[in-house]
């Protein structure tokens, strides 16, 4: 049996929950036609603020060789309200640098299949790259943007 999305979105979601200061983290992207309560699905309890994450997938690959192996294509997008007087760029350039931390050398915390954080495509790579850092609209709230992807090697047992 393969992983199942929510299986790895779960454990994203739990090594995020390990990076302080991490925010609110979604295991699927968040949708509302009702900006207010979309803001809301972002906003930490204690302090109000903007600041979460959601992850999809993006892709999956699949090839056998000896095995049967898939490649996920994890993606996480998060969103810092700017507070330019709080050098909020800083803060969340350091959150990005600590996420990735967190998943370079990450093992799954929960499942039952065999999967690792690697790029299994091309094994030299980490398992994290940072796609994107940029500042941007996010509903009426100018904040910081980052998309990182995470890279999955799964090992199928059939």
């Amino acid at each position: 049996m393969s992983a199942r999305y929510t299986e790895l979105a779960a454990d994203i979601k739990a090594h995020l929950n390990t990076v302080p200061g991490s925010g609110v983290v979604h295991t699927y992207e968040r949708q509302s036609s009702d900006i207010k309560k979309f803001l809301a699905l972002f906003q930490e309890p204690s302090s109000g603020k903007i600041l979460g994450w959601e992850i999809t997938r993006r892709a999956v690959s699949e090839h056998e060789n000896g095995a049967v192996f898939r490649h996920h294509q994890m993606v996480l997008t998060g969103y810092m309200g700017l507070q330019d007087a709080e050098a909020s760029s800083a803060t969340f350039q350091n959150l990005v640098d600590a996420i990735c931390d967190e998943f370079r050398t990450a093992d799954p915390i929960s499942g039952t299949v065999m999967w690792h954080y690697r790029d299994g495509d091309n094994p030299d790579n980490s398992p994290v790259q940072v796609e994107q850092i940029n500042d941007r609209m996010f509903g009426n709230v100018l904040c910081h943007c980052a998309v990182i992807a995470i890279s999955i090697t799964e090992r199928i047992i059939t």
